[in-house]
């Protein structure tokens, strides 16, 4: 199958620490990144809450790219303070405005908002027939209810955290997905290709850590018990060697 290029635009500042590289190189069996972009913002904002509507927004965005469709990643307030927001010409813009907040205090890295960004527009471009739906159209793609899953409405912005470490798609999706022609094997290797939107090491360590308290301490007393035997052992065999 024909990977579904995507064109990848910065827009504006972005900032916060974000490796842009490690985003373009991101590997998959059904897309791939075409080109990765910075675009300045040469406007100010015009809505009431200083927000940028979605007319300036749109003006902003290249209107000729060499992808299928195009996802621009931004730091300033859309419309109607969504997160992500639809334009003509197989165009999206997300933001990370009050989203990297969330993220920074999970210890989350940020790239996996784009990841997770990636996955859905990907699935909503195969579902409505090789192209990004415009926002005057009615969709259906999302679920109020947050499950951790890449169609997650997050209305309330601090759910991002559930699906932007280890995302998935729930069942209901999996099979709304299925009758609208996505095929099976490839809704299994996106699930396969999920798991690795995770946590950095360090991190996970830490998750484990608090989540298991009690665990830890057995874990580290045996770790401080084993390193003090090895430790007996070498010295011993130091100083047969020398004596």
């Amino acid at each position: 199958m024909t990977k579904t290029k995507i064109t990848i635009v910065f827009l504006g500042q972005i900032p916060i620490k974000i490796d842009k590289t490690t985003i373009s190189k991101w590997s998959s069996k059904h897309f791939e990144i075409e080109n990765v972009l910075n675009v300045p913002i040469t406007t100010n904002a015009d809505g009431e809450d200083w927000d940028y509507s979605d007319d300036n927004i749109k003006n902003l965005l290249p209107e000729v790219y060499s992808g299928d469709f195009l996802l621009a990643i931004t730091h300033i307030p859309l419309e109607d303070n969504y997160y992500a927001r639809r334009f003509d010409n197989n165009r999206i813009c997300a933001t990370f405005y009050e989203i990297a907040d969330f993220l920074k205090v999970s210890n989350i890295p940020f790239e996996n908002l784009v990841y997770r960004l990636l996955y859905s527009y990907f699935l909503i471009y195969k579902r409505y027939g090789d192209r990004i739906p415009k926002r005057s159209e009615t969709t259906n793609f999302t679920h109020d209810e947050t499950r951790g899953c890449l169609f997650d409405m997050n209305g309330i912005k601090s759910d991002i955290i559930y699906s932007t470490n280890k995302p998935q798609l729930c069942n209901k999706c999996i099979d709304k997905l299925k009758n609208e022609g996505i095929e099976e094997s490839v809704l299994n290797e996106i699930q396969r290709e999920l798991k690795k939107i995770d946590k950095d090491l360090y991190y996970k360590i830490l998750d484990f850590i608090q989540e298991n308290p009690i665990w830890a301490i057995i874990i580290s007393s045996l770790t401080a018990i084993l390193l003090g035997i090895i430790g007996s052992v070498l010295a011993s065999f130091i100083y047969e060697i020398i004596k």
